[in-house]
């Protein structure tokens, strides 16, 4: 994704039957954006749910000061800022979108934070062998990709730029819950301009929530008309991956229920599990 999304006369496509159709295999490279930053904002913009999370998995990782810790897929580096503002000197951050790694450098540039952000795909990261203690993959940011094979791909990537006994932590929408209590048509305002519908379905082959957002300004119109798919991971395929990747001593640590500050539909960030594993190689 390059920049922000244009709000004149956006293509509505109306009503549709197989909203799977219409997702690009590469959605991803286009969504994060200043529009993904609005429908969104309850959960990704909101400093007080960010200190909580980072405050929980601190505490599951035992976080020491001296620890090189990646944020993986690390959006506007909401938790690797926090991190810094907490002490923590040894963070990188990587994400695809070329937006949203420009707005966690011009944040961490304002707070006078230390944090190495980069653009980079996860499938082929940017690192040395045993660069990191800790690598983190927060808020639902990973199983986008089409094929579950690249899902592999970043965790035998993580695998690799971790240090013997480096441990892995993710962050990801509970498949289960969300299979059977997803909802299939919401909106709501995004801010005082802007309202959002939703639709969902579950893919053809149950594996994957697809999403349609239409994004709707009160003066100028559609702004966007865009489709998404997320993977659903229950435990025991997260478990599955991880093993396959290489990494051991495998533990969920409860889950993470989110509260909307505006009462909006929190669709794949509403109930995630908490996995992490060890790489136990020395």
């Amino acid at each position: 994704m390059k920049g922000s999304q244009s709000t004149v006369n956006k293509r509505c496509l109306g009503p549709l039957h197989n909203l799977e159709k219409y997702v690009k295999p590469d959605w991803w490279q286009h969504i994060f954006n200043s529009i993904y930053l609005k429908t969104d904002a309850d959960v990704v913009c909101d400093l007080n749910t960010t200190r909580e999370e980072v405050s929980l998995f601190s505490s599951i990782l035992g976080l020491s000061h001296e620890d090189r810790i990646l944020d993986l897929c690390c959006g506007q580096g909401r938790h690797s800022l926090e991190l810094a503002r907490l002490g923590f000197m040894n963070i990188d951050g990587l994400d695809r979108s070329h937006y949203l790694i420009q707005k966690a450098r011009i944040k961490a540039r304002e707070e006078g934070l230390k944090v190495k952000f980069r653009e980079g795909d996860a499938r082929k990261l940017p690192y040395p062998d045993n660069s990191f203690s800790i690598v983190m993959i927060l808020g639902n940011s990973f199983g986008y990709f089409e094929n579950i094979k690249d899902d592999l791909r970043v965790l035998k990537e993580v695998f690799r730029v971790l240090k013997p006994l480096g441990r892995i932590l993710i962050d990801v929408a509970d498949g289960k819950y969300l299979k059977e209590n997803f909802e299939p048509r919401s909106w709501e305002w995004i801010d005082k301009k802007h309202f959002v519908c939703r639709e969902r379905c579950l893919s053809s082959d149950k594996g994957r929530l697809i999403s349609r957002e239409v994004v709707v300004h009160v003066e100028r119109g559609v702004v966007v008309d865009q489709f998404y798919a997320e993977r659903l991971y229950t435990r025991e395929s997260l478990k599955k991956l991880l093993e396959e990747a290489g990494f051991g001593s495998i533990n969920f640590h409860g889950g993470i229920i989110t509260d909307s500050k505006r009462n909006q539909d929190l669709g794949m960030m509403k109930k995630r599990i908490v996995v992490t594993a060890l790489v136990e190689r020395r």
